[in-house]
């Protein structure tokens, strides 16, 4: 490791990969579901349909799902992290999060939604100043087409920027709590850390996986049952490799 890299904590420090890595981790991520495929289909079917079920309670969906997304994540990365280590995953180990580190596992949705909630304020207070100001046209009511806002493109790829910001502090951060019993805001610091270290392979990956899934949906959307579960397991795959954690590691 170079010397001018940031040192946040030498027991779990994360690792600079290769680029390449980020397919390397879709590779991996298939090898672990063809090793129980059905239990990670049964997995990944009852994470959607309670994230589903969850976000579209009146009122309070959104704020639900944000503050319990982590703590069903967190029981993907166990069943992950047990199914890299030899023993089979099981359909309960996606409630482990409710009695293990549940706490912190909130606390990471409840700093995320923070984040995202001043973001999407300091944007709205951006755009009514620059209107304020004369500098950008008043939004029409209705949008009929795109040229009346392609105007706003410099102010969209910051906004982009910047909630890319704020997702690098969640990426991680459920894995970490529960594999590595950090609290949230250290793990949501390291998530940061190591995603920035590592934007290269995660850009890949996201990108390829992206293209993948678009690929499965062709027949009929049959892929997905394969594909999805790829994708939540993928996330595990590049925790392990970043943070070296045994089997996960890639050579």
């Amino acid at each position: 490791m170079q010397e001018q890299d940031v040192i946040v904590d030498l027991e779990i420090e994360p690792r600079r990969v290769p680029t390449m890595h980020g397919w390397q981790w879709i590779v991996q991520a298939f090898a672990l579901f063809r090793l129980n495929p059905l239990i990670w289909l049964g997995l990944t079917a009852l994470f959607i349909v309670i994230m589903l079920g969850i976000s579209l309670l009146p009122l309070i969906g959104g704020f639900a799902s944000t503050l319990l997304g982590p703590v069903l994540l967190g029981g993907l990365m166990i069943a992950a992290h047990n199914g890299a280590h030899g023993i089979a995953p099981q359909i309960n180990d996606l409630f482990a999060g409710f009695k293990f580190r549940s706490f912190e596992l909130v606390k990471v949705g409840a700093y995320y939604m923070l984040g995202t909630v001043l973001l999407l304020f300091v944007f709205s207070g951006l755009l009514g100043l620059l209107q304020w100001m004369g500098l950008i046209d008043v939004l029409p009511d209705t949008l009929e087409s795109l040229e009346q806002i392609e105007h706003l493109w410099p102010l969209g790829l910051l906004m982009l920027a910047c909630f890319a910001l704020v997702y690098s502090t969640y990426f991680f951060a459920p894995a970490l709590v529960v594999l590595n019993e950090m609290n949230a805001a250290d793990a949501m610091k390291m998530s940061f850390l190591a995603f920035w270290r590592n934007w290269s392979p995660i850009l890949l990956m996201s990108l390829l996986g992206s293209l993948l899934l678009i690929v499965l949906m062709l027949p009929a959307f049959l892929g997905l049952l394969v594909g999805l579960p790829v994708v939540l397991i993928t996330s595990y795959v590049c925790y392990a490799d970043i943070f070296a954690d045994g089997q996960g590691e890639l050579s």
